[in-house]
Order: C-alpha cells, then structure tokens, then sequence
C-alpha cells in the first residue's frame, strides 16, 4: 500500500515526533510511505530520511505559490493508495492531491484541547478553510477521545472519525545519566524537574517555572529545566532568572535529559494526548501533567504519576514537592508509568492499528 504524508513541516512538537516514529514503523511493516512538507524541512525532517522515508520539501510560500503546487504534485506521483494530512495547509493540498489521485483522504487529527474541552482556536480564515474541507474528508484519525466530538462540531462527519492513541518506543539504551546531569550542573543530593515544551502560551512554561520558584523557598534542592523554543522566550527568561529554572532551547538530546531528570513536568493549558508525556512514561520517570486533552487516558493520579488542573501554579508547586519529599515515591510512580506506557501506549501497537485503518480506508475508497 502507497501512503502519502502530507504536512507543513517536521519541526519539534509532538505531532512532528508522532509522525517521525508513525512512518518507519508502516514502512517497516511492508507500506510504501513518503512524506511530502509544504513550507519547511524542520528538526526531525533529517530523522525521516536517516530512517530511509521517501522525504521532501517543496517549501510552498503561500497557497497560491504555482511552482509549489506542481512540486507537490510531481511528488505525488505514482498515486497513492491513501494521504494522510496533519495542520490546515496539509489538508487542503492533500484533499487537492487525493481527490486528483481518486485516493482517500484521511486527516490525523493532534490539536491540542483546551481546558474547556474545545480545540485550540483557529485563525477565522483558517477554520473557514477548515469547514470547507472537513465534510470531503474520508476518515479522521484522533489521537484522543476528547477530540471526537469538539471535531464534530467543526464539521468532521462523526461516523468517519475514529481514536488511535499515540504510542512510544521503550527505550533499550541505558544512557549515561550521571554525565548529562554532570553537564547540566545538577549536584547530588537535587531533584531535577524537565518540562519539555516549545515556548508559546498554551504549553503553560510560565506556570512551570513560578512552581518551580515557589517550590525551592521550601526545598532549594529542586532544580526546574526547560527543553523547548518559541516566541515567548524574551518573557520567560526575564521570569525565569532568579527562579531556579534553566531554559535550555532546542535540545536533539530530549530522551538523555529526561534520563537525568528525577521527574518530567508539563503544565500546558492545551494538550491532545502529549507525546513527551508518553516518551517520560516509557523511560520510567514519574511525570506531572495538567488534567487537559487526553492526559488522563495515560496518567493515573496518584499511581502513575500526577495530575493537576491547568494554569494552577499552586497546585504544580505541591506536587513538585511532593515527589522532590520522596524520591523513593517518584521512583515507584516512575515504574507504575512504564508498565502502563508499554501496556497501552507501545508504539508497535500504534503503528498495527494505524496500518489497519489505512488499509480499511483504503479498501473503501
């Protein structure tokens, strides 16, 4: 089966990863993928070809760029039994690609949810876009339950739309933690805290970092870390100086860093079913999330890791001390949360399931 992935990029987010671990396990399962970016390569493009995925970048400008439509299309070729399509952009050039192929279209659904159970805000002109694409759409993949019904009423056919949890690779690398801590200036006897998160409002770095500050006035061993890049980054590193929180930027070592850190935070005030959440879970560190998207379906409060409402820096803080108290206690958590990671969130698993609805999809269609 011929399977043509169509995005924006392949820069750092979840849904980049998603789909850098999603392609070599179909291809690797006898598929025939390629993946097409419109507008840039982006940091984990380099991952797809290292994995031998047919990869390119036509680096479409605007939507009515011609000589980017006719590289995107001279890519496409031969058809594609099916295209998947991930952000706005991808789904228009993919319906456009898959109704010129007569191949189905389906959408891999990874917005974020807010805190109210709704998708995170469209642009006007993109959700006007995204309304006169949705009902043309052959099949939505959803990452999470909580997505199903807010894309309903954005105009996904609820009967086309169906769940496959994100999965993750357990890890069979050690690593070598007591050195990345040693480059890190991380002192025996501290308990560090890893937030992975691009720096853009929704991902709630600024509740981390004012826990992490509030937490040291009663106990100074805690130490916070941030692994991500964006455009709120002049503001945070101004709240950030004094706070015990160091802002790393991109960082190509992610798994190493979370190998290091006694705990992985994240206090988005939007999450869908968050892969860094997943990759924490499978590398056995107990993790603190804000009950937003899917966490739930993933953390089991109090047993797996914990839960705390969204843009509560308040209740972060308790629970930052609550594990820094007792590291034995994180440690247990740690475990409980790759047992479940690699009962329900195995990567193998994610990619049988993906491979079993692209091939109904496409028997269908």
């Amino acid at each position: 089966m011929r399977i043509l992935f169509v995005c924006p990029d392949m820069r750092t987010g979840g849904a980049e990863r998603h789909w850098a671990t999603l392609a070599p396990a179909l291809q690797a399962r006898g598929a025939e993928i390629r993946v097409l970016c419109l507008a840039e390569e982006g940091e984990l493009f380099g991952d797809l070809t290292a994995a031998g995925v047919p990869s390119v970048c036509v680096h479409m400008r605007r939507r009515t760029d011609v000589g980017g439509w006719r590289r995107a299309l001279r890519f496409a070729e031969p058809r594609p039994d099916v295209v998947v399509t991930r952000g706005v952009s991808g789904q228009l050039v993919g319906e456009a690609i898959a109704r010129r192929s007569r191949a189905p279209h389906v959408m891999n659904e990874h917005t974020p949810l807010t805190p109210g159970g709704e998708l995170l805000p469209l642009r006007p002109h993109q959700r006007l876009m995204t309304r006169l694409v949705a009902h043309r759409v052959d099949r939505v993949i959803a990452v999470t339950q909580s997505q199903v019904e807010p894309l309903a009423r954005l105009g996904y056919r609820h009967n086309r739309i169906e769940v496959v949890s994100n999965g993750v690779f357990s890890s069979d690398s050690a690593g070598d933690a007591a050195a990345t801590r040693s480059e890190l200036g991380i002192r025996d006897g501290e308990f560090a805290v890893l937030c992975v998160a691009g720096l853009r409002p929704e991902k709630g770095v600024e509740v981390f970092i004012r826990a992490v500050a509030a937490a040291r006035r009663g106990n100074p061993r805690l130490r916070g870390f941030v692994a991500g890049e964006g455009p709120e980054r002049p503001r945070l590193e101004a709240l950030a100086r004094g706070s015990g929180v160091e802002l790393l930027g991109v960082r190509g070592d992610v798994q190493e860093l979370m190998r290091a850190a006694d705990a992985v935070a994240l206090t988005s005030e939007g999450e869908a079913l968050p892969m860094s959440m997943l990759e924490a879970m499978a590398l056995e560190r107990p993790v603190i999330v804000s009950d937003v998207g899917g966490t739930r379906e993933a953390v089991v409060d109090g047993e797996t890791g914990l839960v705390v409402p969204p843009s509560d820096p308040t209740a972060a803080e308790r629970a930052l001390l609550e594990l820094a108290s007792d590291p034995e206690r994180a440690r247990r958590l740690g475990a409980a949360g790759g047992a479940r990671q690699r009962e329900l969130f195995d990567a193998d698993t994610m990619a049988e399931r993906y491979l079993a609805a692209l091939e109904r999809v496409a028997r269908s269609g």
